[in-house]
């Protein structure tokens, strides 16, 4: 079934792409969950709304996919509002600002409103302690962590308020990947895009910048608690934009520097094997051992490890519990990527005592 999946994705995404064949009806409701599973059900509804009449599935299903994907749509143009009205507000009070994942991302696919939309993510020029003290003045009553600022609901949509785009477990790592983050920050506050249907303008990332802080962000969530192929997606659409040799060459030497080259090559296995992306597209070579088991897991528990049987997912299950998980899960990830699942205890550990200093 993996396999007429993959197919069906990537039909849905690239019009050259030949239609799937082998899918029986009875395998449709089988494909609408790993969609739902994977947040990509606007995705397929894309490709399922090319197929022939004979092909289709039955008529409830279909109209349920409609439902679920308008209301993407819906979503998506909520978040695009919500987005332009947050940088301003930020802008307002001092804050240059830079809108990370999410719309940057959208605007690369075939239908913007396809994808699935999670919360934004703003990056604010300023230090943590300075971004943090200006959401205390502003009431603001989210969780801080060491990368971003939780702001719960602005109309209507949760906002992460990032000071840093992403992080590292390896100390060395993350203080080279901060370096960089930091060198190139200038260019990503004054990058501004039009958003679709005149919703306004936002500054998003370069394409450049995004290759890197998004896999620092999609090894993140590996390591975390998971990941699913909307965000695999995002980076295979990142890939498919025009990248030089000198380019690519550079980003295998900063991969190797913030420890990331390793993930990169699994990813790029789960890209070539889910989305067929074209072997002159790889930034670095694929790992097909290291693929296999980055698309095992992710098959396995969905997006952002939401669907994951193996893990408890309770939420009043308590801190302790929680982290005998994140150990389990280190050790099983150990002999594939043993720098990042040897200091991720750490790396938990200065977490803690740094939220104490910023309550």
């Amino acid at each position: 079934m993996r396999d007429k999946f993959f197919c069906l994705i990537r039909f849905s995404v690239d019009d050259t792409v030949d239609i799937p064949a082998g899918i029986k009806p009875a395998d449709w409701r089988i494909l609408h969950r790993m969609a739902v599973e994977q947040a990509l059900v606007g995705v397929l509804f894309r490709g399922i709304k090319k197929l022939p009449d004979d092909m289709l599935p039955d008529r409830e299903l279909v109209l349920r996919w409609y439902a679920e994907s308008e209301s993407i749509a819906r979503q998506n143009k909520k978040v695009n509002e919500a987005a332009v009205a947050v940088s301003d507000m930020f802008m307002k009070d001092g804050f240059r600002s830079c809108i990370l994942k999410g719309l940057g991302n959208a605007i690369l696919y075939p239908d913007p409103y396809m994808r699935t939309p999670g919360d934004i993510d703003i990056w604010l020029e300023g230090s943590d302690m300075e971004i943090i003290d200006y959401l205390h003045s502003r009431k603001v009553k989210g969780k801080c962590y060491y990368h971003h600022a939780e702001v719960p609901d602005f109309r209507g949509i949760p906002v992460e308020v990032h000071y840093r785009p992403s992080f590292q477990f390896n100390m060395f790592h993350n203080m080279r990947i901060q370096r960089f983050f930091r060198k190139t920050a200038d260019i990503q506050f004054s990058n501004r895009v039009e958003l679709p249907e005149g919703a306004g303008q936002v500054y998003v990332p370069t394409p450049f910048f995004n290759l890197i802080f998004q896999m620092s962000h999609i090894a993140n969530h590996f390591f975390h608690e998971g990941i699913g192929l909307r965000q695999l997606m995002d980076y295979f659409f990142l890939l498919r934009q025009n990248i030089s040799a000198d380019d690519r060459a550079e980003f295998a030497r900063l991969f190797k520097r913030f420890g990331m080259y390793n993930f990169a090559s699994a990813v790029m296995y789960v890209l070539q094997e889910v989305f067929g992306l074209k072997e002159n597209l790889l930034i670095v070579p694929a790992d097909a051992r290291r693929g296999r088991l980055l698309l095992n897991e992710i098959l396995a528990a969905g997006n952002f490890g939401h669907y994951d049987c193996r893990v408890w997912h309770n939420a009043n299950s308590g801190q302790f519990r929680k982290n005998i998980q994140r150990l389990y899960r280190n050790m099983r990830f150990m002999l594939y990527y043993p720098s990042e699942c040897l200091c991720e205890p750490f790396f938990r550990l200065y977490h803690f005592f740094w939220r104490m200093r910023m309550d």
